[in-house]
């Protein structure tokens, strides 16, 4: 992520803690090039993206009509692009730090002043992961924004509505709906799995286009183990789970499976949220779209009172979705909505 480590002109100019700082910056330089399981949730989750604003827009396009007819040497139609809603996100700043003691310098300490380095990274990549997984899981029927560590985070979509809602609007269509949040909870012989794959391929856009896009990611929470173990065996077995035929599992090698241990709803029998998303619909409409505007930024100083060397850490990042057609949520049982029911259009 390219961490920047800034040294202030007291810690330059005292040699009390040079030969430390050297070790302490390359422990951080090498915990941040080193690839965890929070960087692999963000990457899982979103599209991570860089700014160099204070905000950034996006405008989702509905795209155009199909080809007309026409007869020999007279001009095409002329089509215009369905502009769909717009959507703006403003960076918030977050900022932690952490003091190694003269005493722990003096006691030759440095493996726990490594740790504590190493720590402060490591707490600004739990802190991008958290704020994807508590945005995008959180972001349910009637919530608009949530409190992230002292930040309102907006989670809605351009239409105003969360991110899983049961009546995401058209932008042109007016009265016409769309649901991407089911109570439908996964069940032994895939069909509800089956069902909300359909679901999301026939998603449309503004314009009332089918997309098509084919859904291969399933993201679980990190707090249901019997579950996680049952749906794995339902999307990588050979055959059929649950059943004595020699039919082939159609699910098969068409998933993959995403474990969230920082997303733990409550568990109940008629509550499994299971988040489905499409990886290609991910990128080809930029469905959630996670900003780095600053990365993590370490100012390093001497205080000239304790004799402590401090590494103040500051990063600026944001969370915001675009679009909705990328993602569904099913085993949500706040949701009335089921997938038998047709999407009104």
């Amino acid at each position: 992520m390219s961490v920047v480590i800034r040294a202030s002109e007291g810690l330059k100019n005292n040699r009390m803690w040079d030969e430390w700082a050297t070790l302490l910056d390359a422990c951080i330089y090498d915990s941040d090039a080193q690839q965890n399981n929070y960087d692999q949730i963000v990457k899982a989750l979103a599209l991570e993206k860089k700014s160099k604003r204070w905000g950034e827009k996006s405008i989702t396009m509905g795209g155009l009509g199909n080809f007309q007819s026409k007869t020999e040497g007279q001009d095409a139609t002329q089509d215009q692009w369905e502009q769909g809603f717009e959507k703006f996100v403003q960076h918030a700043s977050f900022g932690l730090e952490v003091q190694i003691s003269k005493e722990l310098k003096d006691d030759n300490m440095l493996d726990d002043a490594k740790s504590k380095v190493i720590n402060l990274v490591q707490a600004y990549k739990r802190t991008r992961a958290q704020l994807a997984t508590d945005a995008i899981t959180k972001a349910v029927t009637g919530t608009t924004s949530i409190s992230f560590n002292g930040a309102t985070i907006d989670v809605t979509c351009g239409d105003e509505k969360p991110l899983f809602n049961e009546e995401h609007l058209f932008k042109t269509a007016s009265g016409n709906t769309q649901s991407n949040y089911y109570s439908d909870v996964f069940d032994s012989h895939a069909v509800v799995l089956n069902k909300a794959a359909n679901k999301m391929r026939n998603f449309k856009d503004d314009r009332g286009n089918v997309l098509g896009f084919t859904a291969d990611t399933i993201v679980i929470p990190g707090n249901d183990p019997e579950y996680e173990d049952y749906i794995k065996k339902v999307i990588g077995s050979d055959g059929e789970v649950g059943t004595n035929y020699n039919d082939i599992n159609t699910q098969r090698g068409r998933w993959k499976l995403v474990v969230d241990p920082l997303w733990t709803p409550t568990i109940s029998a008629s509550n499994h949220p299971v988040i489905i998303m499409s990886s290609e619909a991910l990128k080809a409409l930029q469905g959630t779209k996670f900003y780095d505007r600053t990365n993590l930024d370490i100012e390093t100083d001497v205080d000239v009172h304790s004799r402590n060397l401090t590494y103040n850490g500051f990063a600026r990042m944001s969370i915001t979705f675009p679009n909705w057609r990328h993602v569904m949520m099913i085993g949500a049982s706040a949701s009335t909505a089921t997938l038998d029911r047709a999407v009104s259009f």
